[in-house]
């Protein structure tokens, strides 16, 4: 069975040396690449939202995007593992405060005009999903932004089937008007679901089979592909409010 309690998930991140290899082995190929820019991208434009506001970013790893957010305030970055705080803290560059501690019990009040996480909540079941919603609404400002991401279940399932022994740790997948759901009953609404890597077959071909020896290629297809207009992509960026 996937990984998928608190204390497996924890586990699994743990350590130094997973700290070091963790962007390299993960975001290393063009495709993943552009999940990490429309990320930071995603995050950018919330921060414009909330001039000289408080961000809280939850679960930041080794600092894969906090390295290249600007913040327009103050950041703070909650993370479990110390190998991945020791990590971020350098790749941050000072510009964020770093706290070891667990999603979880934050241990904040109500105190932040941004909230968000990536890569962390997904790969848990409902009841902890639920426990990770009520501590977000908790700290987080009437009326502040909760951005996190989800799996389109009608596009990531056939990849995993055919390719289980890929995803060790368990994602929840979901159907659009689920996570809209979920999301609302949690009291943080979504704004917008924006899909990403909307051509995930065709950029994925591309990856497999160009970006060995022609990467440029398979850069400028991955990329133009991904301009093209459609609704449901591999992934959501989730823009969420809370009431």
């Amino acid at each position: 069975m996937a990984l998928a309690t608190e204390t497996e998930i924890q586990g699994a991140y743990e350590g130094k040396d997973v700290a070091s290899r963790y962007v390299d082995e993960r975001f290393r190929s063009e495709v993943h690449r552009l999940l990490h820019d429309r990320q930071v991208a995603a995050i950018q434009r919330a921060i414009g939202c909330i001039p000289a506001g408080r961000v809280l970013e939850i679960a930041p790893g080794p600092g894969r995007l906090t390295r290249q957010i600007r913040p327009s305030g103050s950041l703070v970055c909650l993370e479990y593992n110390e190998g991945m705080v020791e990590r971020g803290r350098q790749a941050s560059a000072g510009k964020a405060l770093w706290v070891r501690g667990n999603g979880f019990q934050l241990p904040f009040a109500e105190a932040f005009d941004l909230v968000y996480t990536f890569r962390f909540v997904r790969h848990f079941r409902r009841a902890d999903r639920d426990r990770l919603y009520g501590e977000v609404r908790r700290v987080l400002k009437p009326g502040g932004y909760f951005l996190l991401d989800a799996v389109n279940d009608r596009i990531s399932r056939p990849l995993r089937a055919a390719h289980p022994e890929e995803y060790p740790i368990y994602d929840k997948l979901y159907q659009a008007q689920e996570l809209r759901d979920e999301l609302r009953g949690a009291g943080l609404p979504p704004l917008s679901l924006e899909p990403v890597q909307k051509f995930m077959h065709c950029q994925g071909w591309s990856q497999t089979y160009l970006g060995p020896r022609w990467n440029w290629l398979n850069r400028l297809i991955v990329r133009c592909l991904e301009r093209l207009p459609r609704r449901e992509g591999l992934e959501w960026i989730v823009t969420c409010r809370r009431l």
